[in-house]
């Protein structure tokens, strides 16, 4: 009897990797890729890679004409060895006259001529803050491609590129113009500090090896000549700046500044309060520039191209157009690059009639973008970008995607009332979005600590609506400025939908900036850890089966298991680590049982201390907790880091001087406000009180409770930290009466003496050096002082050094000795050997 035909079975789901295995630009990509890290931190020489790139490609002809299985592998070296030249030339040569070779690491002043190779940037005034001594007007920032500067024999030829840091407002320039600047010529800044951004390798992945300043834009930088026109990026720029002006003519402030952060690339106008809201929630990419925003503006205009009528070729061609004009107008960020890229592969293949294979469009994108620049891959966009489309379309695209309909289930579903259906299907599409929004925030998670120190949870929830919502504003805002030349009456529907799309982002950015838990500040995970976490993740998403049910169960133990070993290992030392944070101060203890001590919290420059240089330091030691917080006295200069301190750790309590709390000034309001709100412990000390963490000892010599009289200057708090028999005294800014009065008492042996009052002359005289008598004074200062401070500690047997010049100075203090070692200098000192004082 014969058998009934059985219905042919659909073969199962090829697995990823395969995909990637046939795209031939893949292998050259990896290729590209190992070159780039190994320049970038093992260094070979030019020679090495002009070897390996020569030789590569004259082996792989020679293996390609016989059909050699070693083609490939040839390919491959050629191409690594294509892209650590690229890397080495494009970070280390430069020309005999490049402007780096004229800047001095102390600012001088000159006079230089030069192109401007951007278009000037504006940041407006900062709101009022109160805990800032000098509040921040108006500036300005550019890059100058340098054509001469003046010297004792007159103009002579110059090259390369300088950041020019303004302030005011460059008004009137574009890029191309050519100008003339008065200003403060230097090389960047190195890093001061563990942990701390170093600005001189940041600027030279943008071939940048001076730094301009000048006071007055307005009359620091004189216009030579119009160039603009003759420049088609000028024209980009200009462009841009009139999509600036239009949207805020359009659009009322503050979402006016969020609107050209999310059209056109320019956050300058943002508030960085407010910029610093969507960065903790975890959803800034939903305004800048990113792949999201390319990919959705032509979605747009492929719909209204095919409801038009036309053809899809000709259509392809204008959305490939329109999207690389909109990547260079936007700042041709690299997850712009990368999106244009793949956008023009698609439309292509639309016109070519061909078939795309994503692994080799992606591997394209990715080898443009080092291309146009090699240090690009080396950015948290760049990162986080590429990830995020790897783990979209080879992911939680492919898991997510419709399966086959059971014909059953069609006919219930097709028999349900529309409203039901359509209910379902809303339901499902916000299920999918959360899902995708989960899986991104899981893959993205290392990479957002390993930049940024922090996770944020309430990122998953917020995703969603936030694209929904920019989405609606990116179209609306796009045809705003398409309508705008017509007069301001055109755009007031599109302004009006631009506007209440921000405005509810923004509501919801502010909400969730308020849960406890929504952003979660931690140290970064160490190398190996990250690289073996996304190790496991592309196993997971290139594998199926059972593979990939292993590589994922790997990751789930790999990511328990770094959290297992995130705690501080015990420690036989104490250290005390002055740090580098300019006219202020800040000095780190870390007792050997794990607890962490600050003395002061502050500088001149504002509270953005933290930001750059405290919690970084803090994180690269692994700290997440900070036990207690001393405030010398209450002054600005050395308190208003504690608000943002508390925002980004966990503080047990706060210990201030007598005369703090009493001291009616808005910063010492906005301080107290702060403790309140994070309902942080506070206790007042005064001479005689003596505090202990583990084997590390704090005595109080000063201020008594009462007194004495005068600025806060003179009741400032005044410790003798002791660990293993040394000893290390923190001053403040003790100065005239208190300073009498702390001399007037025994000598208490003073190992490392922080020089009081940053340095100055009057609060460091002969009567404290020899009264302390320490062997290394340590001067927390923004302007190298250690050559006035020698001749009245040198008698005394006392080095000196200043932050300013040493950067970060750290004390290890151990039974056998406590020695001393500068950060920027890399100098070490003996301070004092254990078995004698």
């Amino acid at each position: 009897m014969p058998t009934a035909p059985t219905a042919p079975t659909k073969p199962p789901p090829e697995a990823p990797w395969r995909e990637f295995a046939r795209a031939p630009l893949v292998p050259v990509a990896l290729a590209a890729t190992l070159g780039l890290i190994l320049d970038r931190y093992a260094g070979p020489p030019a020679a090495a890679w002009t070897a390996a790139a020569g030789g590569g490609f004259l082996a792989w002809l020679v293996a390609f004409r016989r059909r050699s299985p070693a083609a490939g592998l040839w390919l491959a070296v050629a191409a690594a060895g294509l892209a650590g030249w690229h890397h080495h030339a494009y970070r280390t040569s430069f020309a005999a006259d490049d402007i780096g070779a004229f800047a001095p690491e102390q600012p001088v002043l000159v006079r230089v001529r030069g192109t401007l190779d951007e278009e000037p940037v504006a940041t407006p005034p900062a709101k009022p803050d109160p805990l800032l001594a000098v509040q921040k007007g108006e500036s300005s920032t550019t890059m100058l491609a340098l054509t001469e500067i003046h010297t004792a024999d007159g103009w002579r030829s110059a090259s390369g590129r300088a950041r020019i840091d303004a302030g005011g407002r460059l008004i009137g320039l574009h890029l191309g113009d050519a100008v003339e600047v008065l200003g403060k010529l230097s090389k960047p800044s190195t890093a001061a500090n563990p942990g701390e951004v170093d600005s001189r390798s940041r600027l030279l992945d943008q071939r940048v090896t001076a730094v301009l300043r000048a006071e007055k834009a307005e009359v620091a930088v004189v216009r030579l000549e119009e160039g603009w026109r003759g420049s088609v990026l000028g024209w980009f720029a200009v462009v841009r700046g009139w999509g600036t002006r239009a949207v805020s003519d359009a659009i009322p402030a503050p979402e006016a500044g969020v609107a050209a952060a999310l059209l056109l690339g320019d956050g300058s106008a943002m508030d960085r309060g407010e910029w610093d809201g969507y960065v903790r929630t975890g959803v800034v990419h939903v305004l800048a520039i990113s792949g999201q925003h390319l990919v959705v503006l032509a979605g747009f205009v492929w719909l209204v191209l095919r409801v038009a009528g036309v053809r899809r070729r000709r259509g392809a061609w204008a959305v490939a157009l329109l999207i690389v004009g909109y990547a260079i107008l936007t700042g041709g960020r690299p997850s712009a690059t990368r999106a244009a890229v793949m956008v023009c592969v698609v439309c292509g293949g639309v016109v070519l009639r061909r078939p795309v294979v994503p692994a080799n469009a992606f591997a394209l994108a990715w080898l443009v973008v080092v291309a146009l620049n090699p240090a690009d891959p080396f950015t948290a966009g760049c990162q986080l970008s590429f990830l995020s489309v790897f783990c979209l379309v080879w992911g939680v695209g492919r898991w997510l995607a419709p399966g086959e309909v059971d014909p059953v289930e069609q006919l219930i579903d097709e028999s349900r009332p529309p409203a039901v259906r359509f209910t379902r299907t809303l339901l499902r599409i916000v299920a999918a979005a959360f899902a995708v929004s989960l899986a991104l925030g899981v893959a993205n998670a290392p990479l957002l600590l390993v930049w940024q120190n922090i996770v944020s949870p309430v990122g998953v929830l917020l995703g969603p609506p936030l694209v929904l919502l920019t989405s609606v504003a990116l179209v609306a805002g796009f045809l705003l400025l398409v309508v705008s030349p017509l007069g301001p009456w055109a755009g007031v529907p599109l302004a009006w939908v631009t506007t209440a799309c921000l405005a509810a982002c923004g509501w919801l950015v502010r909400r969730a900036d308020e849960l406890p838990g929504g952003a979660v500040y931690a140290p970064a995970p160490s190398v190996v850890w990250a690289v073996g976490y996304y190790a496991l993740l592309v196993g997971g998403i290139l594998l199926v089966g059972t593979a990939r049910r292993r590589a994922f169960a790997g990751l789930a133990a790999w990511t328990v298991g770094g959290l297992l070993l995130t705690a501080r290992p015990a420690s036989d030392e104490a250290r005390v680590t002055f740090l580098s944070v300019g006219h202020g101060g800040c000095v780190v203890i870390e007792a050997p049982d794990g607890r962490v001590l600050l003395y002061d919290t502050g500088t001149l420059n504002g509270p953005d201390v933290v930001r750059r240089t405290i919690a970084p330091f803090l994180w690269s030691r692994g700290i997440s907790r900070v036990d207690e917080v001393f405030l010398s006295h209450a002054d600005l200069d050395h308190f208003n880091g504690l608000p943002e301190l508390l925002r980004r750790f966990p503080v047990g309590r706060v210990t201030h001087t007598p005369s703090f709390a009493g001291k009616s000034s808005p910063g010492v309001a906005e301080a107290l406000a702060a403790l309140e709100r994070h309902g942080v412990r506070t206790r007042v000390a005064a001479a005689g009180d003596r505090f202990t963490a583990g084997r590390v000892t704090l005595d109080v010599l000063h201020p008594p409770t009462v007194g004495p009289p005068g600025k806060e200057n003179v009741r400032s708090l005044v410790m003798l930290v002791g660990h293993a028999g040394h000893a290390v005294l923190l001053t403040g800014d003790l100065e005239g009466a208190g300073q009498a009065a702390v001399l007037k008492m025994k000598p208490p042996g003073v190992d490392v003496l922080l020089a009081p009052h940053h340095g100055s002359r009057l609060a460091n005289g002969p009567d404290l050096a020899r009264w302390a008598r320490p062997r290394l004074v340590v001067s927390s200062q923004e302007r190298k002082k250690a050559d006035d401070l020698t001749p009245n500690y040198a008698p005394a047997g006392a080095a000196v050094w200043d932050t300013a010049a040493a950067g970060a100075v750290t004390l290890r203090s151990h039974p056998t000795g406590l020695t001393a070692e500068a950060f920027r200098t890399a100098e070490r000192l003996v301070v004092r050997s254990g078995d004698r004082r």
